[in-house]
């Protein structure tokens, strides 16, 4: 693939109570960057819905064995966090992304970072990624 294109993933494998982040990507093969955003769900009680914004970071291709190539993407995002009352106010917090994706950008595996509704880190790690059609994120 040359120029731009648009890309979204779906990273996690829909088990019941078990975190999906959907992706939308932007990628540039000309710098190698990619851009875009997400969104964090969960089937739990209550839903947990987090709005990723302003993922950006940049690709690199991994030869591991003369015909075995992988495409490494490292993004970082931002999450706007409220506290909650008495207190007033916003803070950004962190997200990290990494895919380990196949020569055609379309599986792969994912570690990911994000803060909950608390504002503490949650790892996930070794989740399946699938490319999936670009779909619009709920505000």
């Amino acid at each position: 693939m040359a120029g731009l294109f648009i890309v979204s993933y779906q990273i996690g494998d829909a088990k019941p109570g078990a975190p999906l982040f959907h992706v939308n990507l932007s990628v540039n093969t000309v710098d190698r960057t990619v851009g875009g955003s997400g969104q964090v769900t969960q089937a739990t009680n209550p839903p947990l819905n987090i709005h990723v914004s302003a993922l950006h970071g940049e690709y690199n291709y991994l030869t591991v064995q003369p015909n075995e190539s992988h495409i490494l993407v490292v993004a970082k995002g931002e999450v706007a966090h409220n506290f909650p009352p008495p207190a007033i106010g916003t803070i950004l917090l962190p997200v990290e992304l990494r895919l380990v994706l196949s020569h055609d950008w379309k599986t792969g595996t994912a570690y990911y970072k994000y803060p909950n509704v608390e504002g503490k880190q949650v790892t996930v790690e070794n989740a399946p990624v699938k490319a999936v059609t670009p779909e619009l994120l709920t505000p």
